[in-house]
C-alpha cells in the first residue's frame, strides 16, 4: 500500500471522528452487543414459536467496467421456546437466489478439476437445541452449530454490519458462514462487578480438505474445505472454543481456537487461532479480528497446499445525525482496512483492501449502504484494475 493511500485512510478516519463528535447524540447498538437471541423477531406463530429473517441485496460496479446486481442472501429464521430453559433456533440461507437451474452454472476454478457447480446455494445455516443446565451460567447446545471461531462468524448478519462485504479474513481464513454438526456447552459468567465472561466450547465435525488437501488453496483459502454437515471425509472430530471478556458494557476482547484433521486418512492437523476485539463509546465503534491458520502436511498432501495463512481487519464506525430524519434513524461513516495472505511463503498471495463507506438507517433494522473498495495486491506486474463501488441494502423482517 502506498504512503499516500495510508495517509488518506487515516485522514478520513479523523474526519469521521470529528463529524461524529459534533453531531452524535445517542449511542448505537452495533455488532458488539448482538447474540443469537437478540435479533429482531417480528411475528409470533403459535405457542412460543417466532419467525423472522433478513435479506441482503447489492449492486456492484467494478473499475474494469463490469457491473452486477445480486440478491446476495435471503435468510428466514425460526425460534421456539419449547419449555422454560429449553429453546430451538434455526436459520435457512438462500444465497444468490438459491440453487439455480442445472443449465445455469459457474465453472469451478478452485478445486483444480475444472468441474461445474451450481452458482446458487440453499443450506441450513444453523439449527440448535439449547438446554439451560444452570441458568445463564451453563447450557448445553447440540445440532448444526454456528462455530465460535472469531467474533464475526457469530455476528455476520448483513443488517447489523455497516459495510456490504464481509472482511476478507472472514471470507478466506475464517470462512464465514462457518457451521458444523456438533455439541457442547456455553454460558455467561459475572465473576466481579461489571466484568462479564462469555464462553462456548464444542466437539464438531472437522474440515474436509479432500484426499490430498487440495480443497485448501491459495486462491480461496479455507472456504472450499468447509465440511457439508454430513460430508466429513474422515471419522475424526474437531474441537472449537471461544472465550469473550467484557470488562465493561460496550467492550469485548475474545480469543478462539479450532483444531481438527482435514485429509481422508485423518493424519494431518489443521489448527486455527483467532483474536477479536470490539469497543463502543457513544457514537464510535472500533472493531477488528486477527486469524492464523497452521496446516500440517505429510507426503500424501499436495505440494500446492499452503502451510500457513494469516489475516486481520480493523474497522472504525462513526454514527451521526441520529434521529434527524426520523425516530431511530442514523447515518454511519466507516473505514476498514483488510489484510490477508493465504500462503505466508509466497508474497504474491498477500492482499489488502481499504474500504470507505457511508450508510443510512431509517431504523436500526434496515440499512442502505454505499462503499468504495480500493484493492491492493503485492504484484510485480501492473496493478489489477479491480476497485469497486458497492451499493446495497439489508433488512431484518
Amino acid at each position: 500500500m502506498t504512503k499516500k493511500a495510508k495517509m488518506a485512510g487515516w485522514a478520513l478516519t479523523g474526519l469521521l471522528l470529528c463529524v461524529g463528535a459534533v453531531q452524535a447524540e445517542t449511542e448505537s447498538q452495533g455488532p458488539i452487543s448482538q447474540t443469537l437471541y437478540t435479533k429482531p423477531v417480528w411475528r409470533k406463530m403459535g405457542r412460543g414459536t417466532y419467525v423472522g429473517g433478513y435479506a441482503d441485496f447489492e449492486y456492484r460496479n467494478r473499475q474494469n467496467g463490469k457491473q452486477k446486481f445480486d440478491s446476495v442472501r435471503v435468510v428466514p429464521f425460526l425460534y421456539a421456546d419449547i419449555a422454560p430453559g429449553i429453546r430451538f433456533a434455526a436459520e435457512i440461507e438462500f444465497e444468490h437466489g438459491g440453487v439455480k437451474d442445472e443449465g445455469d452454472v459457474t465453472v469451478s476454478t478452485t478445486s483444480g478439476s475444472g468441474s461445474a457447480e451450481l452458482s446458487g446455494e440453499s443450506k441450513v445455516e444453523f439449527a440448535v437445541l439449547d438446554y439451560d443446565i444452570l441458568g445463564e451460567s451453563l447450557g448445553f447446545r447440540g445440532g448444526i452449530v454456528l462455530m465460535p471461531l472469531g467474533k464475526f462468524n457469530l455476528i455476520h448478519d448483513s443488517p447489523i454490519n455497516d459495510l456490504n462485504d464481509r472482511p476478507l479474513v472472514s471470507q478466506f481464513i475464517l470462512p464465514t458462514t462457518f457451521s458444523e454438526a456438533g455439541a457442547g456447552f456455553f454460558g455467561t459468567l459475572y465473576p466481579a462487578g461489571s466484568l462479564k465472561l462469555d464462553y462456548q466450547g464444542y466437539l464438531t465435525q472437522g474440515f474436509n480438505g479432500g484426499a490430498d488437501g487440495t480443497k485448501i488453496t491459495k486462491a480461496n483459502g479455507m472456504r472450499n474445505a468447509r465440511s457439508k454437515i454430513s460430508a466429513d471425509n474422515n471419522e475424526n472430530v474437531g474441537y472449537v472454543g471461544r472465550l469473550g471478556i467484557s470488562p465493561f458494557i460496550g467492550s469485548e476482547i475474545g480469543g478462539s481456537f479450532y483444531t481438527s484433521t482435514y485429509d481422508d486418512a485423518g493424519q494431518n492437523a489443521l489448527n486455527l487461532f483467532a483474536l477479536d476485539w470490539g469497543f463502543q463509546w457513544r457514537f464510535v465503534e472500533v472493531l477488528g479480528e486477527y486469524a492464523n491458520a497452521g496446516i500440517n502436511k505429510d507426503a500424501s498432501i499436495a505440494s500446492s497446499v499452503p502451510e500457513r495463512m494469516e489475516g486481520y481487519y480493523g474497522q472504525v464506525n462513526v454514527h451521526f445525525l441520529q434521529d434527524k430524519v426520523r425516530k431511530d434513524s442514523s447515518f454511519t461513516g466507516v473505514v476498514r482496512w483488510d489484510d490477508y495472505n493465504t500462503d505466508l511463503n509466497d508474497s504474491a498471495n498477500d492482499k489488502q483492501r481499504l474500504t470507505l463507506g457511508l450508510n443510512f438507517r431509517p431504523l436500526q433494522q434496515t440499512v442502505f449502504k454505499i462503499d468504495y473498495q480500493i484493492n491492493y495486491e503485492d504484484r510485480a506486474v501492473e496493478r489489477v484494475k479491480n476497485n469497486a463501488w458497492v451499493l446495497g441494502f439489508a433488512t431484518y423482517f
